[in-house]
């Protein structure tokens, strides 16, 4: 079995997570076409990850300020973000 390196495209930006409504990780109006690696790194606080519009901070997973975390995850599964209190500032990346 070989594995098919990433070949691009590769689109990144900043996104605003709030701690009151469930935010969904892509960039642009929609989901990269043909994704298959996402990175999130809160740079000035707490989020928690998850897979649908539920999510909380008491039943998300946790990603600390500074951490980062790389998500093996195509276009038809979306992830969504929530802060821990407050706004805080995420870098992603979606790969394809």
């Amino acid at each position: 079995m070989s594995l098919l390196p990433l070949d691009g495209p590769a689109v990144y930006k900043s996104l605003s997570v709030g701690d009151s409504t469930p935010v969904e990780v892509k960039v642009g109006a929609s989901v990269q076409s043909e994704r298959k690696i996402v990175t999130i790194q809160p740079i000035d606080g707490i989020v928690y990850y998850g897979y649908d519009t539920n999510l909380t901070s008491s039943n998300g997973t946790k990603i600390f300020k500074g951490q980062w975390i790389q998500l093996e995850v195509g276009e038809m599964l979306s992830i969504y973000l929530i802060s821990d209190s407050g706004t805080v500032d995420v870098r992603i990346t979606e790969v394809a």
